[in-house]
C-alpha cells in the first residue's frame, strides 16, 4: 500500500457495516481518498429456480430492482447521516448496489476500482459458524490481491490518532516503517511499533534487534513520529488488547509475515483472532512491491 487513494467499503446494512462505513469514510477524509461503498442483494433459492425455470420471472426481476432501490436509498440516508456524525455535512461517496455471490461482487468490484483497502466489518459469530463477512475477509486475504482493514464488531468510531505497527527488526522492515511513518502522519501521534515476543527469554534476544533500530530510526525517534517496542505474550491475546494497553486506534499487519506465520492455518488465525478482535486491524496484501519513500521532515 504505497498510498491509499481509493477505499471500498463491504455494507451489509447493519450495525457492524454502520461502523466499518464510518471508518472508511473517516479515512478517505484523512488521505483525501475516494470513498466507495458496495451492498450485495443475496436473491433466495427460490427466487434463483423461479429465474432458472422462467417461473415468474418478471415478477422477480421487478422485485430485485425494488430491493436494490430500497438500498440505495437507505445506503445514501445513512451516509448523509455520518456525515453530519462526522461534522462534515454531505458526503461524496459511490455506492454500487449488485447482485448474487457477496464474495465474488465485492472481490471483482475492488479490481475494477483498483481499491488500495476493502472495510470489511468482523460481525459477530458463533463458537461453530463464522460469519460471512469473515469468511469473506479471511478469502481476501488468503487471496493476497487487496489490503483489508477488518472493523471489529461492537467497534465505535471517535477519532484516528494512534497508528500502530507488528515489526520484526529486519531489513525488510526498513522500508515498511519509513511508509507507515508517512502514512501516520496524519495522525497526532505518530506511529508505534511492536514487536511481540512469546516469553521473557525471546524478549531479550530481540532487545538487540531493537537498539539497533532505534540507532537506524533516532532522528525520527527525535522528532516523536515513531516509537519502537516489545510486547510479550500470545498475538492474540497482544492484538485483543492493543486498544486498551497501547490507546492504538489502526494496527497493521502484514500478510504471511513472522506475527502472521504464528498462526498461518486460515481457520487458526480467525478463531484466535479476527473473530475477536476489539480494535481495527489492517491486514496488507502479500508479495507487495515497496517502494523507498522519503520522510518529510
Amino acid at each position: 500500500m504505497k498510498d491509499i487513494n481509493t477505499i471500498l467499503v463491504a455494507s451489509e446494512l447493519n450495525n457492524e457495516s454502520y461502523e466499518a462505513l464510518t471508518y472508511g469514510i473517516t479515512l478517505g477524509l484523512m488521505f483525501d481518498a475516494k470513498v466507495c461503498c458496495i451492498h450485495v442483494v443475496k436473491p433466495s433459492p427460490i427466487d434463483i429456480v423461479k429465474e432458472t425455470f422462467q417461473i415468474g420471472s418478471s415478477k422477480y426481476g421487478e422485485a430485485l430492482k425494488s430491493v436494490k432501490e430500497e438500498s440505495q436509498n437507505l445506503l445514501g440516508h445513512i451516509i448523509d447521516i455520518i456525515g453530519q456524525e462526522l461534522g462534515v455535512g454531505e458526503l461524496d461517496v459511490d455506492l454500487k448496489i449488485v447482485s448474487g455471490s457477496l464474495q465474488q461482487s465485492i472481490t471483482d468490484y475492488a479490481e475494477m476500482i483498483k481499491a488500495d483497502l476493502v472495510v470489511i466489518c468482523t460481525e459477530p459469530a458463533t463458537k461453530f459458524l463464522k460469519s460471512q463477512h469473515t469468511n469473506l475477509a479471511l478469502s481476501m486475504i488468503d487471496s493476497g490481491k487487496t489490503n483489508v482493514l477488518l472493523i471489529p464488531s461492537g467497534f465505535k468510531m471517535e477519532r484516528i490518532e494512534q497508528i500502530g505497527a507488528f515489526v520484526n527488526f529486519k531489513v525488510d522492515d526498513i522500508q515498511f516503517i519509513y511508509r507507515l511513518i508517512n502514512l501516520a502522519a496524519k495522525t497526532e501521534y505518530g506511529l508505534k511499533c511492536i514487536n511481540v515476543a512469546r516469553n521473557e527469554k525471546e524478549a531479550e534476544k530481540i532487545d538487540h534487534l531493537l537498539k539497533k533500530f532505534e540507532r537506524l530510526f533516532s532522528d525520527v525517534i527525535k522528532s516523536r513520529k515513531v516509537v519502537f517496542e516489545v510486547e510479550i505474550g500470545d498475538i492474540p491475546v497482544v492484538v485483543n488488547s492493543i486498544k486498551a494497553k497501547q490507546n492504538i486506534d489502526l494496527m497493521v499487519i502484514r500478510a504471511h509475515e513472522h506475527h502472521w506465520d504464528m498462526y498461518s492455518s486460515i481457520s487458526s488465525f480467525s478463531d484466535k483472532v479476527i473473530k475477536n478482535i476489539k480494535s481495527p486491524l489492517l491486514v496488507l496484501k502479500n508479495r507487495e512491491v515497496i517502494k523507498k519513500i522519503v520522510v518529510k521532515e
